[in-house]
């Protein structure tokens, strides 16, 4: 295929509905907007035990730090005045909502004041975004990272939140300095393997610092703030607003189908009729069962077949022609960014101006690497798709290149971005289109549906607030989904912000080398011992209940059943017993020989068997061969008895023709 030519298309596309064209509104000067109603917010405070709010002064007619070229948000102004006041907030909004203007506020207050002011974040990415972003207000900022440092001595510092707690360990002077903290995307703080970091920095923060923590909707946003009036005993504002300033549509495209159904209206109701349809519309898998590679079960994604006839090449290509463009697919692996983002190569989105200052920019980007460096595959393949308007993001790549890539989204010469999870969070890069190539995710253990909180993450990046009227999400659903799990990821609510405090040797070790390190009180105030706490009540509660419906029961001959549960757990641990004694080597082997049928069991707790061994199961096989493992010790000891265990290895045949080794 050659270039995709744009055109506006009224006709349907396929049998379901169609996207809607666009319908867009200006100002008097040109520039975009929506028509935004004005939407309320809730303001609530959280005061330490004890705290006495003083009484309400008059309002000194003083200028503000900063004033903003357009009318601010209800949520935009209430943060504002809790910075004022010099009060600690937390501001829970939607993905794109604006809460980056409170950050700004924050910045400008503090150097209005000659105070030092931190902002950290959860990735890189989107500390070296916001440094270019507030370079550009201010001037006095520096950037620190794990990849560079500009200007560690600025009033204004971003920097990751792993560098802010290091900085505390090590008890730098910058942190007896600061005046405001603020935490972008907060709400990182429940993620298992890095949201302990939040706790630590919050918890070892300078008593007489001032928080501005920004997050996406969470639920329990009052009990967080509860928890920091607490430590630090000081009063903690919340502003949370459930509107979204770009409306939303959400549709489904089945796999193998030739178009869309709409399941969520911008209103928020949800089309069961309409989702019935696209389910009935999957195309059976086929080809799309599980296969096992490499000694893994994994799931073939399914696509089609390549090139032009797959499912994603049509969806871009019906993005393009309707003029939906920017537009993210996510994806939930690396590899697969990279798969899909190759099926794309025969489509070219961008002009002949458009691919020479594409070129200039990657080039004088990549005069920063070694000769060496810029033959790299990943440098070297990623120009072309970039020059075509397809760009890959992922934390696999240079950090120069996901640079690059940003930069050259943000600019509009990517209209299509194939990207990880990693790239929902706190970019400010939306697009017009957000599609999902799939709804299952691998989160370390186990595949399983993506939660509702990560789809209201992930689908807030449709929709650029000021330019388009709506967003679109479009979900590539690839197998049966049960109407209760769509409905629970499309409108279920927020993920709750709840601890993920685990202990570490690393986390000691750096409190007892740190000057006034105290684990104990780290514990005591991190926020899984708080929320733990709280629900102490309840659970003691549930506790008196339980014993009281205990206590109500009537057991008729209790003594009886006692004794004869007493004679079971007998019975089972002398079957136990003797079962030891015909299992052990010396009785067993004289009957293990190749060609013996023999009834094999597991208890399914190992990972990497076979589908037939998931659950504990009894299946019968033919031995092959078994062998006779010399442990450490043997030689040291004589064999006695029938105590000894003798380490074995077995090959068994099963029926089902899979092998157990």
């Amino acid at each position: 295929m050659g270039s995709v030519k744009r055109k506006s298309m009224e006709e349907p596309q396929g049998e379901p509905e169609s996207l809607p064209l666009s319908k867009q509104q200006y100002r008097d000067n040109g520039s975009a907007v929506p028509n935004v109603p004005l939407q309320d917010c809730v303001h609530d405070v959280s005061y330490p035990e004890g705290y006495i709010p003083p009484e309400p002064s008059v309002q000194k007619d003083s200028k503000p730090a900063k004033e903003f070229p357009f009318t601010l948000d209800p949520f935009q102004s209430e943060s504002i005045k809790c910075l004022d006041n010099g009060e600690s907030v937390m501001v829970s909004a939607h993905t794109s909502a604006g809460k980056t203007v409170v950050a700004l506020y924050a910045i400008a207050m503090s150097l209005r004041n000659q105070q030092r002011v931190i902002y950290t974040s959860p990735i890189k990415a989107l500390s070296n975004q916001k440094y270019r972003e507030f370079k550009e207000e201010f001037s006095d900022v520096g950037l620190m990272t794990g990849d560079v440092t500009i200007d560690p001595n600025a009033s204004c510092l971003v920097m990751t939140t792993e560098i802010w707690r290091s900085m505390q360990y090590k008890g730098s002077e910058i942190t007896r300095e600061v005046a405001w903290i603020i935490f972008d995307e907060v709400h990182y703080m429940r993620d298992r393997e890095r949201g302990v970091v939040w706790e630590e920095s919050i918890v070892m923060a300078p008593k007489n610092s001032r928080f501005v923590f920004l997050s996406a909707t969470v639920p329990n946003a009052k009990e967080f703030a509860d928890w920091v009036a607490k430590v630090h005993q000081q009063p903690c504002h919340i502003v949370y607003t459930d509107y979204r300033p770009t409306p939303l549509q959400h549709y489904v495209f089945p796999a193998g189908g030739d178009g869309l159904y709409l399941v969520v209206d911008e209103k928020g109701k949800f089309r069961e009729e309409s989702f019935q349809k696209a389910l009935n519309a999957l195309v059976p898998k086929g080809e799309g069962e599980k296969k096992r590679e490499n000694g893994k079960w994994q799931k073939e994604f399914i696509v089609g077949k390549l090139g032009e006839e797959s499912d994603i090449f049509k969806m871009v290509k019906m993005i393009i022609l309707r003029q939906y463009d920017p537009v993210i697919l996510f994806s939930f692996s690396k590899r697969e960014c990279e798969f899909l983002a190759m099926q794309m190569a025969k489509m070219d989105l961008n002009n002949d101006d458009e691919k020479v200052n594409i070129e200039t920019i990657f080039w004088s980007a990549m005069d920063m690497l070694s000769d060496d460096d810029k033959k790299l595959p990943q440098v070297s393949n990623m120009l072309p798709l970039l020059k075509r308007g397809i760009g890959v993001h992922h934390s696999g790549l240079l950090p120069i290149l996901k640079e690059v890539i940003e930069i050259l989204f943000q600019e509009g010469l990517i209209k299509c971005l194939f990207a990880t999870e990693t790239f929902s969070i706190g970019l400010n890069m939306p697009a017009k289109t957000v599609v999902f190539t799939n709804v299952r995710k691998f989160d370390g253990d186990k595949f399983r549906w993506i939660s509702s909180g990560e789809y209201i993450q992930m689908s807030g990046r449709a929709g650029r607030r000021g330019i388009d009227e709506r967003g679109i999400c479009i979900l590539m659903v690839d197998e049966k989904l049960e109407p209760s799990t769509a409905k629970m990821m499309l409108k279920g609510s927020a993920d709750s912000l709840n601890s993920a405090f685990h202990l570490s040797y690393n986390m000691l070790l750096n409190q007892i080398r740190c000057e006034d390190g105290d684990p104990e009180n780290l514990l005591r105030n991190s926020f899984y011992q708080f929320q733990a706490d709280r629900a102490i009540p309840d659970l003691q509660k549930q506790v008196k209940l339980l014993e009281e419906e205990r206590d109500s029961m009537i057991i008729e001959e209790e003594d009886s059943l006692k004794n004869y549960y007493d004679l079971i757990q007998q019975y089972k641990s002398l079957k136990k017993d003797a079962r030891d004694i015909v299992f052990s080597p010396k009785h067993c082997l004289p009957y293990l020989q190749s060609g013996r049928l023999v009834c094999i069991q597991c208890s399914g707790t190992d990972k990497d068997s076979p589908s037939f061994l998931i659950e504990d199961q009894v299946t019968w096989g033919v031995v092959v061969n078994f062998n006779r493992v010399k442990s450490v010790s043997e030689g040291k000891c004589p064999l006695n008895g029938v105590d000894l265990s003798l380490p074995l290895e077995f090959t068994f045949i099963c029926f089902n023709s899979q092998m157990f080794v």
